[in-house]
């Protein structure tokens, strides 16, 4: 199968998942954003991951972030992402 961006051959895998386009090609642009996803602790020992669009998480990251002086989770991941 060719590519439909450049006229090349799609690798093999690429076409059994049905992409259209070349590694090349998939990897030049990146105008196509990025999902992102966030931990739900509904339970102590059983996390999900909940995944949502770029645009969708800038909107709802205020909810996401730890608010207030003494919360371990906001003072641990200062120390280490900063």
């Amino acid at each position: 199968m060719k590519c439909i961006t450049c006229s090349n051959d799609i690798e093999q895998p690429r076409v059994e998942f049905g992409m259209k386009t070349c590694k090349a090609c998939a990897f030049r642009g990146r105008d196509v954003a990025r999902y992102k996803g966030v931990m739900n602790w509904s339970h102590k020992t059983a996390p999900t991951i909940q995944v949502m669009s770029s645009e969708c998480y800038d909107e709802q990251k205020k909810y996401y972030t730890p608010q207030g002086a003494r919360s371990s989770v906001k003072n641990f991941s200062k120390n280490l992402c900063a």
